[in-house]
């Protein structure tokens, strides 16, 4: 038989009425038995190679899952007791504090300091000043006629209640917590450029401007060298004495007495044109008008 006939009838054997090549029913049952067999063994190798991580990534989602519902549970909680969150930095700040005498000072307002081009959150500000000034409508602070005339949307009112306010010999405080990590240096630096930005502004008498700059050279050297953590605070105390007492947290770094630094630094937060926080000095404003009504 000539090859070519063989070749025929082979593929006419294996070729069904579709017309499609397969092999005949004896030929196929052997291979499908290996295959499932093949299928059968290997199946359960590959479960169990990947078993493990599966097991580790359901793990994984579900401790993920726990954090992101405790997380947002924390957000979500009111302050503790006590305390307030600034809305913008969400920083958690007392309500009170103590003062010189150890009684509480209260918080008048608080707000964010942002650098102006970059919107970049620094550090959050609080005033405080003695409970017992603010209640006492006898108090130097409350028969201040600045602060009985007080007009919160008015700038020239505000200026000059807050002027007084920084000129009077009453205890204010100025609380200054960071949002981020940083340092003494880094805190001074902006400190000192904002003040020294206001001796430019100010037309000054040689005496004057003699006693400004030796002011803003000794705050330089009162400040700490090292680094200074969220959950930490510098405290600017102005005291009836007419001094300023600079803390880190209940560290005292040191204390001056030069009344145009005194005066300037506090007042660069309170005045109505450019304040260092427009938020806080809002806030501020909004907490002696609130006094008032009361």
């Amino acid at each position: 038989m000539s090859a070519f006939i063989r070749m025929t009838r082979v593929r006419a054997l294996l070729t069904h009425s579709t017309g499609r090549l397969v092999a005949p029913s004896s030929m196929r049952a052997p291979i499908q038995h290996h295959i499932g067999r093949t299928a059968a063994v290997v199946a359960p190798r590959v479960q169990d190679r990947w078993r493990p991580w599966i097991a580790a990534s359901v793990a994984t989602v579900g401790v993920l899952s726990w954090q992101l519902a405790h997380s947002v549970i924390e957000a979500e909680s009111p302050a503790r007791q006590n305390t307030v969150i600034d809305p913008d930095s969400k920083a958690e700040f007392p309500l009170t504090i103590p003062s010189q005498d150890g009684t509480p000072a209260r918080l008048l307002g608080l707000g964010v300091r942002k650098i102006t081009f970059l919107k970049v959150q620094v550090y959050v500000i609080g005033l405080y000043a003695k409970a017992s000034d603010l209640d006492d409508h006898t108090s130097r602070f409350r028969a201040l006629p600045e602060v009985q005339k007080f007009q919160r949307h008015d700038d020239v009112s505000c200026d000059t209640a807050f002027k007084a306010m920084v000129q009077t010999p009453i205890e204010l405080i100025l609380r200054i917590a960071p949002v981020k990590n940083t340092n003494g240096p880094h805190l001074r630096d902006g400190f000192t450029r904002n003040l020294t930005e206001t001796v430019k502004k100010q037309k000054l008498s040689e005496p004057d401007l003699e006693e400004a700059m030796q002011g803003i050279l000794e705050f330089k050297n009162l400040f700490p060298k090292g680094k200074i953590n969220v959950g930490q605070a510098m405290i600017f105390r102005k005291s009836p004495d007419g001094t300023m007492t600079i803390q880190l947290d209940d560290e005292v770094l040191g204390t001056t007495s030069n009344q145009w630094l005194i005066e300037n630094f506090f007042f660069g937060y309170l005045q109505s044109q450019n304040p260092i926080s427009s938020q806080a000095r809002d806030s501020i404003a909004k907490g002696i008008q609130d006094l008032l009504l009361v």
